[in-house]
């Protein structure tokens, strides 16, 4: 059996749209209990409100999580490449490391001009 494109577009909409999606089909359920038991229909509001915002407050550090997670796995990246290389014999290893040294500057460049001359 096919599914007709119009139909398969709406699925594909909906799929995309989880939250529109929803709160249509919320908003229905919310008013015919609001008719039917207001207590449970404001009951069924406040647990949708609390799940939004655990969702929200949930997804801003899944998101700073997600992002630490792919810096570190680029700097992952560049160490394995750097490796690489070192392993390969392209770059000498002295030189690598002499190019990570920092310098240590001459302790005459601290001392104050009066002192120098004496």
């Amino acid at each position: 059996m096919r599914i007709p494109k119009r139909v398969n577009d709406a699925w594909d909409w909906a799929e995309s749209h989880g939250r529109v999606t929803a709160v249509i089909l919320l908003i229905p359920v919310l008013a015919v209990g609001a008719l039917w038991s207001p207590a449970l229909a404001a009951f069924a509001l406040g647990a949708v409100g609390a799940g939004l915002a655990t969702y929200l407050r949930l997804a801003r550090r899944i998101a700073r999580l997600r992002a630490e997670v792919d810096e570190l796995l680029r700097e992952t990246g560049r160490l394995r490449h750097r490796n690489t290389m070192l392993a390969s014999g392209i770059v000498q290893a002295e030189s690598a490391a002499t190019q990570k040294l920092l310098s240590i500057p001459e302790l005459n460049e601290y001392v104050e001009p009066e002192r120098r001359s004496t």
